[in-house]
């Protein structure tokens, strides 16, 4: 369903009020909470400074293409007086137009009512359409009280009750409380089941302000007494003169402690009058403050800093000013009547508006009585918990989907040029427009449309396209070429092609002498000029770091997008997703990184092209010095690029003897330490080979007069996007010796070029990745196949380079290239057709077991829950949970399948331990899987085959895990593990995440440290090889030797009669060693936070494991999570964490406990090595907050879905 979001009721100077925040707060929670509907929003280009805030304010939510603008003739006939006659007619009918025009199913109006002073305008039912129309009806109170706001007879009455014609007209009324809906139905006759309550909520900037200094508070804002509070209008119904009135009945000693302040914006005239009662009150200047209008920043101060709230209005259609107070834990009293109640929710806090005493005895009594006072406090913060915008938005969602689902009208309409005939058969058909009146709406008519039918005739991309190609295009950088070669290639297509120059960091101009050499790219640069984003179908651009968020063409792309390591930045993951409509890559390698790390956008491979190197002419003149085989190497130097690990090899592999010669041509950069890594790889030898290093910059001839010159290129590279150099070398008739992972691999087959083995290992980059992998070439491979190349015969080197030669020819042309990239324009169409996938999920459930524990964490992160296929023994259904249980560990899994097709899974998400399934069986499910058209993806929590169950080896199933569109591992010895049976291509790194610790959580007391008396924790399951009693033994060495310490052992007993025997040894150990007072065991299975707030008030955490099997620790996350320095063993398991955590230097009591106290000693002193440790902790922390983590997994399982949608998984 396609829902467009009409935006006026923040652009009017509603914006200022209760309206404007809701239309905001409620689009915003909408498009969180889209699922798979599409969402855009409708502004009014009438009010241009409104359009530029909302853009600020929403552009971290949602893309800029998804943004329509509409205009209107021009209504202002003078100051806060506008046309409300011919012109407002017009704009309203093209309102309706332009709404329509974007073919949405429901078109949502935020603020019917607005425009009799504004450029605001929206009506329904003048013109056809198939949308359904939504309205936000805050309250009918101005229809109720028509005396006071609508004299009879006046511009106004007609105004308001023409909007209650259009209000009755709509097919969905969204009321904020359900005494506005009774309203609507009552008063109006709207059909009850068109009417719905979505309620309200306020923004999160409302809240308590931890560690508030009020004495501050009342300095800035000059407050010598207590403030009572009171935020709104200060109209009629508002009840100000009751509540001055009520405020000057106070007792005099009361009254003197406090000063009611008003804050709102106010008109002069009303100003005036305020003061005139106040005076004839009896209240002066120092018993009351007019504050006027303040900025949410200061209102929240204000609320947290008011002893009392008051909110006295007699008739509200929710009553917001009083949700916001109970959010800062304002004490709240309100009037009891209309909607207020539903948001108090407390008798006890309410008063009779209309009698001045009931206010003055409830204002009272929450003053001198304190106790009702903190009970006001709290109870409003409860109650303010109860509403949220993302429930809001729901029950929005909700009503537009029941409506939708009974209605007969498809979105679509008739046709563009059908409702642009029918808008202007409508405005023609009414009198009395001038002929300023005609011109200024048809300019209006014409701006508003350009757009949407530019849009809409450049949805065939078999017709010429205008295409604007962005980023560098004027130097040897490979940007540049990808660009240049891009916009070259797009043109041969018969594309009108403008190639605009800038970088990552802004635009900057193209080199003039550059632009001379090269006629035709000048050519495009100067239509760059003329051709901008909003005139261009279609914008792509590669440059470096990645832009995206100014991009404003109907399809913005990424083109041949590279990246090299396995980590991604998920910052950049989020932008993707919000500004572009697909993104093509360089390689196989770089499309599987972005859907690893959950973009969403439609992906597909353009390749590279590498037939421009033909046009290049060697350097005739250019000659090597040096003779004999020459190995040549071409790189920046970057530590990726293995140059390093080549000299190590080569040194292995050949001596002074042999007639070789390495040559290495690279340039200066931060990253290159070329003279280091040669100086240790010679270290003390005399014999080792030559070497020579190029340094001088070369261009393009002489790089290929130096390829041909030689006779190898070795590129052990960790990590590769595509390898350019190596398809330029084998384009110079060099063969090719390479690592086998990377980009690289698209061309470099194993016919073609050598391929290196070697291992995963963490990056060591200037990315600074957490959980990033590369592929480290093994240096005795390497030597090897250097000397194997070496003895090869010429004519075997001369073949292989040709192999290499027709394969690049054959399918990376440039003309392929600009033609696939054309493709994924098209793709990016039929992207905005694709729907959810249902998304199931096997494992077991809310059980004492880790793997229900992460799934628990993972899953309560996601935008919409996954059916859960649990065991026979899992829990009941909470609420939100929709769990079937339906296999037991070791069984047959026939349930689980069948359950699976009954509900229509998309993708299936598998949680496996060794002891969960029987490997027959399982390697049998998760083939019928595969075959029924389900996409499959496995957790694997453990990758060590254990030798006490030699029937459950993972080669035994690894033909099943091969077939699945994603394995998940936690660590990179799984990852080599897998490799060693065969799996790779579809494996990939995926970390535990970090539950976050609630604000009420208990904070380290830091006087402990001082006082030299410490507190060890210890945390996780009281199991085998987690070293718990060598941990005990090793505090009473730590207190044998002086050192005050204690242990608080936060470890749960686990469902087994082993955890038992171990909890009982450790407690008669603790009794052997005196340690009674000294050490306390929480073994009761508590919630996270209790733990927490356990391991918080600690100073250091400790994780004294044995020898283990398991891949990863999730309780060591805990101890991260609890933001507390954390020690472990030297142990694989922890190698994930290592950045986060201190490692003490064994696992027996004497190196724990003097690992221990060295590190209480650097501790207590804050030296430079445990400041370095906290800020790579609280790093690492932010890299792995579940939020995070749940929506990449989320995002890389939709991904996989579009993926499938549109290849052939096997094929592919």
């Amino acid at each position: 369903m396609r829902i467009a979001l009409d935006l006026q009721g923040a652009q009017t100077e509603s914006r200022f009020r209760g309206i404007g925040r809701y239309t905001i707060s409620l689009a915003e929670a909408i498009y969180r909470n889209r699922g798979h509907h599409e969402v855009c929003f409708v502004l009014n280009g009438n009010m241009p400074e409104t359009v530029d805030l909302i853009f600020d304010s929403l552009s971290n939510v949602a893309p800029l293409h998804s943004f329509h603008v509409w205009n209107g003739p021009d209504r202002r006939l003078g100051d806060d007086w506008y046309d409300i006659g011919w012109r407002k007619s017009a704009s309203e009918k093209i309102f309706e137009a332009f709404t329509e025009s974007l073919h949405a199913d429901v078109v949502h109006i935020s603020s019917l009512f607005e425009g009799f002073s504004d450029h605001s305008a929206s009506s329904i039912g003048q013109l056809p359409r198939s949308s359904l129309i939504a309205t936000t009806l805050y309250d009918l109170i101005p229809f109720i009280y028509r005396d006071m706001y609508l004299p009879s007879g006046t511009p106004s009455e007609k105004f308001y009750l023409e909007k209650i014609d259009y209000l009755k007209r709509s097919d969905i009324c969204l009321a904020i409380s359900d005494y506005t809906a009774e309203e609507a139905v009552s008063l109006l006759s709207l059909n009850k089941n068109n009417v719905f309550n979505i309620s309200g909520s306020t923004s999160d900037e409302f809240r308590p302000i931890p560690h508030f200094d009020r004495r501050e508070a009342a300095r800035k804002f000059s407050l010598n007494r207590e403030l009572i509070l009171y935020t709104g209008g200060i109209d009629f119904r508002k009840n100000i003169d009751r509540l001055l009135g009520a405020f000057a009945n106070l007792p005099p000693d009361v009254r003197r402690r406090h000063v009611l302040g008003i804050v709102g914006k106010i008109g002069e005239i009303p100003a005036i009058q305020i003061k005139a009662k106040a005076k004839s009150l009896g209240l002066n200047d120092a018993d009351f403050r007019l504050f006027g209008y303040v900025s949410d920043h200061d209102l929240v101060e204000l609320y947290n800093s008011c002893r009392l709230f008051v909110f006295p209005s007699w008739h509200e259609g929710f009553g917001l000013p009083a949700l916001e107070a109970m959010k800062c834990g304002a004490p709240t009293i309100a009037a009891g009547t209309t909607s207020i109640p539903e948001v108090v929710g407390w008798d006890k806090a309410l008063f009779d508006p209309m009698d001045e005493r009931s206010i003055a005895d409830k204002m009272l009594a929450a003053l001198t009585d304190d106790e009702f006072r903190a009970e006001l406090s709290q109870r409003g913060l409860e109650r303010a918990r109860l509403f949220s915008w993302d429930q809001s938005a729901e029950k929005a969602i909700k009503a537009f989907e029941t409506v939708s689902s009974h209605s007969v009208r498809a979105a679509g309409g008739v046709g563009t040029n059908a409702e642009y005939r029918a808008l202007i058969d409508s405005i023609a058909s009414v009198d009395g427009a001038t002929d300023e009146d005609l011109l200024s709406t048809a300019e209006a008519i014409e701006v508003s449309f350009r757009e949407t039918k530019r849009r809409e005739s450049s949805f065939d991309l078999s017709k010429k396209l205008k295409w604007r190609v962005e980023g560098p295009f004027d130097s040897s950088y490979s940007l540049a070429l990808l660009n240049r070669e891009t916009a070259r290639a797009l043109a041969e297509l018969g594309h009108d092609v403008a190639l605009f120059s800038t970088e990552g960091p802004g635009d900057f101009p193209p080199n003039p002498h550059y632009l001379g050499q090269n006629p035709d790219l000048n050519a495009m640069w100067i239509r760059s000029q003329e051709l901008g984003q909003r005139d261009a179908d279609v914008t792509s651009r590669i440059l470096y770091p990645p832009r995206v968020d100014d991009m404003a063409s109907p399809i913005n792309m990424l083109h041949h997008y590279a990246w090299e390591e396995s980590g991604f930045p998920l910052e950049w993951v989020e932008k993707f997703n919000r500004h572009l409509q697909a993104i093509t890559c360089l390689s196989p390698h770089v499309e599987k990184i972005l859907i690893d790390h959950g973009v969403i956008v439609p992906l597909s491979v353009s390749g590279c092209g590498i037939d421009h190197w033909d046009r290049i002419v060697a350097d005739p003149t250019f000659r090597l010095p040096q003779t004999g085989f020459k190995f040549l190497h071409v790189s920046s130097c970057f530590p990726r690029k293995g140059a390093d690990l080549l000299l190590k090899a080569y040194g292995r592999a050949f001596s002074p003897r042999d007639n070789v010669v390495l040559i290495i041509k690279t340039f200066p950069n931060p990253h290159n330490e070329i003279d280091r890594w040669l100086r240790e790889a010679v270290g003390d030898r005399t014999d080792f080979p030559r070497v020579e290093i190029i340094i001088e910059d070369f261009d393009n001839s002489r790089l290929k007069a130096l390829y041909e010159a030689c006779d190898v290129l070795v590129a052990p590279s960790r990590a590769e996007g595509f390898g350019l150099p190596m398809a330029e070398a084998m384009m110079s008739g060099l063969p090719v010796i390479t690592t086998a992972w990377g980009g690289q691999l698209d061309f470099c087959k194993p016919e073609i070029a050598w391929l290196v083995d070697y291992q995963f290992e963490r990056t060591q980059t200037h990315f600074g990745l957490s959980d990033s992998v590369w592929a480290t070439a093994d240096i005795h491979h390497l030597a090897d196949t250097m000397r194997g190349a070496f003895e090869f015969p010429k004519e075997e080197l001369r073949h292989r380079a040709a192999l290499g030669r027709n394969k690049l020819l054959r399918e990376f042309r440039w003309a392929g290239v600009a033609q696939r990239l054309v493709e994924g324009a098209g793709r990016s169409l039929a992207g905005t057709k694709r729907t959810e996938p249902s998304i199931g999920w096997m494992s077991t459930w809310k059980k004492t077991c880790g793997i229900a524990g992460y799934s628990e964490h993972l899953l309560a992160e996601f935008s919409k829950m996954p059916i859960i296929f649990g065991t026979i023994d899992s829990a009941i259904n909470a609420p939100g949970e929709n769990i079937i249980r339906c296999w037991s560990e070791g069984g047959n899994l026939d349930e689980v399948s069948r359950a699976a097709q009954e509900n229509r899974i998309d993708v299936l998400v598998v949680q496996f331990n060794y002891a969960f399934f029987e490997f027959a069986e399982f390697s049998r499910f998760i083939n019928e899987q595969i075959a029924s058209g389900m996409i499959v993806v496995v957790v694997l929590h453990s990758t060590h085959d254990n030798s006490l169950t030699p029937d459950k080896k993972l080669m035994f199933i690894s033909e099943a895990l091969s077939c699945c569109h994603r394995i998940l591992v936690h660590s990179v010895d799984d990852m080599n593990r897998l490799k060693d049976v065969g799996l790779v291509d579809n494996v990939t790194l995926f970390p535990h995440g970090l539950i976050e610790m609630s604000e009420g959580a208990t904070r380290h007391k830091s006087h402990r440290a001082s006082s030299r008396s410490y507190v060890l924790a210890s945390y996780g399951f009281f199991l085998p090889h987690k070293g718990l009693h060598t941990l005990i033994r090793a505090v009473g060495l730590l207190r044998k030797n002086g050192v005050d310490v204690k242990l608080r052992m936060v470890n749960a007993e686990y469902a087994n009669p082993q955890s038992r025997q171990l909890i009982d040894q450790a407690r008669e150990l603790i009794n052997d060693l005196g340690l009674d007072q000294h050490v306390e065991l929480h073994t009761k299975f508590l919630d996270d936070q209790e733990s927490l707030a356990l391991l918080a008030d600690s100073d250091l955490i400790v994780f004294p494991y044995e020898n283990t099997g398991e891949s990863s620790s999730a309780a060591v996350r805990h101890g991260i999570a609890a933001k507390r320095p954390v020690a472990v063993t030297p142990l694989p398991i922890f190698d994930d964490v290592r950045e986060a955590v201190f490692e003490l230097p064994g696992h027996d009591p004497a190196s724990i406990s003097l690992g221990i106290r060295n590190l209480l000693g650097e501790l207590s002193t804050n030296s430079n090595s445990a400041k370095q440790k906290a800020s790579d902790a609280e790093r690492w922390r932010a890299a792995h907050q579940q939020e995070r983590l749940s929506a990449r997994l989320e995002g890389m399982l939709k991904a996989l879905h579009n993926k499938h949608h549109h290849d052939s998984w096997l094929g592919s």
